[in-house]
């Protein structure tokens, strides 16, 4: 059947957090959206060097926020004290969840995760917005599908047990509720981690250049046809000779793409093999 390959809308958003995530002298620092009564505080994650997520949101105007939906979690640095075990988990509920479970998505199936981005410097010892910097849809992190747990009905592994979803079952028992364990090795390069965040490069922006909108996106051309395996409605999609010029109306699934094309497989593959990546 080959593997399928996702694109997974995370983080802050216009809607939730209302500003978007530094990107910061090559480092995509993405913004987990928050979530009160999690146990995970934005303090105790680690950022940039010994600095943590709630300075640097301080610093760029967000004071509203303690807490956090941690997920996905794809960096070891990011929390002290990782049990040896440990392995990048994503989790899913509700409609979006029913949306991977319709289509199959599981084991050897690829994440790439993407969000709202906007370059950042220090000024005076604090962070702010670059003016006049676009504001970016970026490709973020990934995660190689090992394995699927079923909140209500599997055995979590105790090192699992901290993870939102987990956490935030008996509030959502009316929703389908998984979490996604990543994979130890990636499949297509030996010694690299099924997981991973990437460090900036342009190969990650989805959004054109130039555009006025972060929802005018450039694809490459291996994803020529494909425009219904986007579970997103479509407003733009044109189809050229040095890639695809696509726009979607509205927010849609947060899972707003799910495909085994293998142009398209071929091109995350070589993503995550290429870039630089921290796990």
């Amino acid at each position: 059947m080959g593997r399928k390959v996702i694109l997974s809308r995370k983080g802050f958003d216009s809607s939730t957090g209302g500003k978007p995530s530094p990107l910061y002298a090559d480092s995509l620092l993405p913004f987990h959206i928050p979530r009160a009564d999690t146990g995970i505080f934005y303090k105790d994650l680690n950022a940039v060097g010994s600095e943590n997520y709630l300075n640097i949101m301080k610093d760029l105007g967000i004071n509203q926020f303690s807490e956090t939906h941690l997920d996905p979690d794809l960096e070891s640095s990011m929390m002290k004290n990782r049990p040896e075990e440990w392995r990048g988990l994503f989790g899913q509920s509700g409609i979006s969840q029913g949306t991977l479970h319709n289509r199959g998505v599981g084991p050897g199936d690829l994440f790439l995760f993407f969000g709202w981005f906007k370059e950042v410097e220090k000024v005076n010892g604090k962070y702010r917005y670059v003016p006049d910097a676009p504001d970016l849809h970026v490709i973020f992190g990934y995660l190689e599908v090992d394995e699927v747990w079923d909140v209500y009905k599997d055995h979590i592994p105790s090192w699992a047990e901290y993870h939102p979803h987990i956490q935030e079952k008996e509030n959502n028992k009316s929703k389908r509720n998984c979490i996604y364990a990543a994979t130890p090795d990636f499949s297509k390069n030996s010694g690299q981690r099924g997981w991973g965040t990437f460090g900036y490069e342009k190969s990650l922006v989805l959004t054109e250049e130039g555009a006025k909108n972060r929802t005018q996106w450039k694809l490459p051309s291996c994803f020529q046809n494909e425009q219904s395996q986007f579970t997103h409605n479509i407003k733009v999609w044109n189809e050229g000779p040095d890639g695809i010029e696509m726009q979607t109306s509205g927010r849609g699934d947060q899972e707003m793409y799910v495909s085994r094309n293998r142009k398209v497989v071929e091109w995350a593959e070589r993503l995550i093999v290429e870039g630089k990546v921290f796990s």
